[in-house]
């Protein structure tokens, strides 16, 4: 009798006696901290927030493109797109894709609708996800994935990151990204949800205000169970974001 085999996709990656380079640094932009990305690299580190995700992003597409790019995160910036978009607009990358989650996403269409224009609907999922992991995928021996406990936007707090240049390593978070994104077109309508959310955005007044329907800011019920927002923690209004983006 026969057995048989039953071919599953990895549930991880295991490694041993590989040579990891270790960094800590206060002052040292992306490019400094990181270097040169050949295949086999690996580095781990940690820093003083001085740098984003979005400028690690930069860097690898610099020394690993033109290539593609998948993002997982769990929020973004305008300003952060925007410079993707500028990246891409120079030839550096072909393709770029975004996995948001989606209660951030509507929560705000303040800052989800520009996101939506600047690179439009196609360029982002919507799902419950909270992992900070890019993917840059220049070709064979040319596949990167950086992981950390960054946002795309700067945070001016201890941050550690990982980054792989290491094609098994980019085969299996790419495996993971595309599943993901597969999933959620099937779960959930994605361009339902993008559209609603646009719509949303299109209907706020100048400034991004949600109103009382007489033109006067509606007034904020704060509900006493959330928590205090910080000073670190506010963000841009709409106005900041369209004077990044221009006319």
């Amino acid at each position: 009798m026969s057995r048989r085999v039953v071919q599953q996709r990895p549930r991880a990656l295991r490694y041993l006696g590989r040579t990891v380079q270790r960094v800590c640094t206060r002052v040292e932009t992306a490019a400094e901290t990181i270097g040169p990305l050949p295949p086999g690299m690996r580095m781990t580190g940690v820093t003083a927030g001085q740098f984003s995700a979005v400028d690690a992003l930069e860097h690898m597409v610099c020394e690993l493109g033109p290539a593609s790019v998948r993002v997982s995160t769990w929020t973004t910036g305008i300003y952060d797109v925007e410079r993707t978009r500028a990246i891409r607009v120079d030839g550096r990358i072909t393709d770029v894709r975004f996995l948001l989650d989606r209660g951030t996403f509507e929560k705000s269409p303040q800052f989800a609708g520009p996101l939506i224009e600047v690179l439009g609907a196609d360029a982002f999922r919507c799902l419950s996800v909270h992992a900070k992991v890019i993917i840059v995928d220049g070709g064979p021996g040319r596949a990167a994935v950086f992981r950390s406990s960054m946002n795309l936007n700067k945070n001016l707090r201890t941050e550690q990151f990982d980054i792989d240049v290491d094609d098994e390593v980019a085969a299996f978070y790419t495996l993971w990204f595309d599943g993901l994104w597969e999933e959620s077109g099937r779960s959930h309508d994605n361009r339902r949800i993008i559209a609603a959310i646009y719509d949303r955005y299109r209907a706020l007044p100048a400034g991004g205000v949600p109103t009382d329907g007489t033109g006067e800011a509606a007034p904020v019920r704060r509900d006493p169970r959330q928590r205090r927002v910080r000073k670190g923690d506010v963000t841009m209004t709409v106005a900041d974001l369209h004077s990044l983006i221009g006319d």
